[in-house]
């Protein structure tokens, strides 16, 4: 890949020892080396010259290829963020698929002259290396086009893929990069995980769906023949119009997961350990099952494990966490994902209930042994849960939980504390928020408060192979050990070189040894998957649809367009079929309402005609001015601009997330394309008024995200046509 010999330094700030690329580990102190592979971002590369250091650190194996030869010192990053910049870390949720800035600065601002020549690195996590310690791929991972024609033996993860990119849809819309979704050369995958190289601005708002069709209809050759039938409709449907939303689309990969899934063989193993540490007094954590159990559940029983840690420097820490898991451990049995007619989506909604309730339980102890402010005891938590071919998550606090598969580690939590929470208001990249001392302070635990104020982090991922959840407390997370030693410890457990007790005693001393500064508890989930042998039926989307109306006829279900989402981006649409019940029930109320008109104007003309019979002299009466009936307003035409006259509500997002707050008058926003507008309204908000205030500063966030509004509060007395100057990402209104 380059004609330089790269090295690497030692990450360990006690050693620091200059080693060849190859080594695993530091020759002088045996510290794991860690090897961050990047991506330059812009056209700053062009001019220089491969196996050129730029900056004395940063080794140019490529223009494609940067090796951090000092990993261990924190980069450096530009105090002034730009906004392309910025619409990177707003999708921090998402970085499990999507890029992160690593560093961004200007080397030399001494002069004008040196101004605009940043330098800007993108990070994925883990990335397949080769055993001399060079990245596999030239560009770091390999594209989904080159990759899929050599899945067709595992039918499951082509559908998991395809499921991915959909999820990735509306975010992506949200910060109008959702072209990057399309681009062939951008779409890559790390084993079964769907990764974009970079984000593209997109020179339109008009992107839809149906262009997701095109681009996947090129994948049919190479598709598995059990799927391919669905795969290919599935197309058509899309490019045809007949599944207009992203909300639609991944309706129907619900119940084709499924299907693929009764397809597989399972196995699934558990063992935990927890233990108090070097330096404290006493164990503050709490795991499920108990320390030091191996089991093997089988497919029919509940399958899930849970490490709490009892929130440190809170009284009552291990009482917390104790009264975590036994909640849990109560409840998780009883929620409704392990009936043989399950919905997914209810099933995260479920288990972020059951979060809320152990939360309640907790603060409700605290309540009533009148504890305050830090006197309360509180915990993290962070649980798998696994049914079939799906493994859900959730987490909260700075508990983690990694996915490590033989190539690969991922971090598939995102840490509700201050660092995290100012990367994804746009503030900080993640790298320099976390040199900050409060970085790891808590945003929210388990028992600080009551339910209404908390907000669990669910999400589901779908197992398409051999693979380890490892969840842990920031006992061994800390100082980034799993990313210095999955390689060389869990990975032996899919290499099936050493089991899950021999591997979790390694992690437990690694925590005790390198860090040794608080509890540590881990959690080690060993997920077994093949497909099975013998025949197999391959389902059509007809398949599909008759499920989709089975489930409509028995629920009438609220739809979740995605199950991780983040709360700021989740948009409220009616479920498909809704509409006919909808409209019987307004023709009702119509009719109700007409016969009591009807029957008040009889009578009153006849009050009114005795009163003028007994009037001596006949009077004129003033005819009144009649008042306007409200009505479903006419709106302009879809990328119209329009600007409040007034303040208004957003609708509510989705069941048990966070509600968007009031936009202020002579905000902008930007009518979206939609079907039905006689209930909601989809806008995409395009500038938020009032930004010099302190209190509207805190909504600048809202913008290039989407909302719904109610349809009869957007009366035409409420905004005008905004005929201003373009604002970025949105049209402006031909007057």
């Amino acid at each position: 890949m380059t004609e330089t010999m790269a090295t690497i330094q030692c990450s360990n700030p006690e050693c620091q020892t200059i080693n060849p690329l190859e080594n695993l580990v530091c020759e002088q102190c045996e510290t794991p080396l860690l090897k961050r592979y990047l991506r330059p971002l812009g056209d700053w590369v062009k001019s220089l010259e491969v196996g050129q250091l730029v900056d004395e650190r940063y080794v140019l194996l490529s223009h494609q290829a940067v090796l951090d030869s000092k990993p261990g010192i924190p980069p450096e990053f530009s105090e002034d963020i730009p906004e392309k910049i910025r619409k990177y870390l707003r999708l921090f949720p998402y970085r499990l698929h999507l890029p992160q800035i690593y560093t961004y600065y200007n080397p030399s601002q001494e002069t004008e002259a040196d101004q605009g020549s940043e330098i800007a690195l993108l990070e994925y996590g883990t990335i397949p290396l080769k055993k001399s310690g060079e990245p596999s791929h030239p560009e770091l991972l390999p594209p989904l086009t080159e990759i899929w024609p050599q899945t067709q033996d595992n039918p499951l993860r082509q559908l998991n893929w395809l499921w991915q990119m959909a999820k990735l849809w509306q975010p992506l819309e949200g910060q109008q990069m959702v072209c990057s979704l399309l681009d062939t050369s951008l779409v890559r995958v790390n084993a079964g995980v769907v990764q974009l190289l970079d984000l593209h601005q997109d020179e339109h708002n008009f992107h839809s769906v149906k262009e997701l069709g095109k681009f996947w209809l090129s994948f049919i050759e190479g598709t598995s023949p059990l799927i391919v039938d669905y795969v290919q409709s599935l197309c058509e449907y899309l490019q045809r119009g007949k599944i207009p939303h992203p909300e639609y689309l991944l309706n129907y990969f619900e119940p084709a997961l499924t299907f693929c899934g009764q397809w597989y063989d399972k196995k699934y193993r558990i063992f935990t350990l927890t233990d108090a540490g070097p330096t404290r007094s006493h164990n503050e954590d709490a795991c499920y099952p108990p320390s030091g159990q191996l089991m093997e559940p089988s497919t029919e029983e509940p399958n899930f494990t849970i490490v709490c840690d009892g929130v440190g420097g809170q009284d009552g820490g291990e009482i917390a966490s104790g009264l975590a898991i036994d909640t849990l451990v109560e409840e998780i049995p009883q929620l409704p994902i392990f009936r043989e007619s399950r919905n997914s989506q209810q099933g995260l909604q479920d288990l972020a209930e059951a979060i809320n309730l152990t939360n309640d339980r907790i603060s409700e102890r605290n309540d009533a042994e009148h504890r305050q402010d830090r006197q309360r005891m509180g915990t993290t938590v962070v649980l798998s849960l696994v049914h079939d071919h799906e493994v859900y998550l959730a987490n909260v606090g700075d508990s983690r939980i990694y996915r490590i598969t033989p190539d690969g580690c991922h971090q598939v939590t995102i840490d509700d504390d201050l660092a995290s929470r100012e990367v994804r208001l746009g503030y900080l990249f993640y790298r320099d928020a976390i040199k900050y001392p409060n970085a790891g302070a808590l945003v929210q635990a388990l028992g600080m408060s009551n339910a209404n104020s908390l907000y669990p982090n669910v999400t589901r991922v779908v197992t398409d192979d051999d693979c380890v959840f490892l969840l842990c407390s920031d006992g061994l997370s800390d100082y980034d050990r799993v990313d210095q030693y999955w390689h060389l410890t869990i990975a032996g457990i899919l290499a099936q070189e050493q089991d899950l007790p021999t591997v979790g005693t390694e992690l437990v001393n690694v925590a005790n040894n390198k860090n040794g500064h608080d509890n540590v508890t881990i959690s080690l989930l060993h997920c077994q998957i093949k497909l099975a042998s013998g025949q197999l039926t391959p389902f059509s989307i007809k398949d599909v649809e008759i499920i989709l109306e089975s489930a409509k006829e028995e629920t009438q279900p609220t739809l979740e367009p995605s199950d991780d989402l983040p709360s700021d981006l989740q948009p409220t649409a009616p479920f498909p079929g809704n509409e006919e019940t909808q409209e019987v029930k307004k023709n009702n109320l119509t009719l109700i309402l007409g016969i009591v008109v009807m029957v008040l104007l009889i009578v009153g003309a006849g009050i009114y005609g005795m009163w003028q019979l007994l009037q001596p002299t006949p009077t004129p009466i003033p005819v009144p001015t009649p008042t306007p009936v409200p009505s479903t307003p006419s709106l302009p035409e879809p990328g119209s601009l329009i600007q409040l006259t007034g303040g208004l509500s957003l609708s509510e997002t989705a069941a048990g997330t966070e509600p968007y707050p009031d936009l202020p008058s002579a905000s902008i926003v930007q009518i979206l394309p939609q079907e039905d507008t006689e209930t909601a309204i989809k806008v995409k908000i395009c500038q938020i008024a009032g930004e010099t205030s302190p209190q509207t500063a805190s909504l600048k966030e809202l913008e290039g995200k989407q909302a719904w509004i109610a349809t009869p509060t957007l009366s035409s007395s409420i905004y005008q046509t905004y005929d201003g100057e373009a604002i970025e990402g949105c049209t402006t209104l031909d007057q």
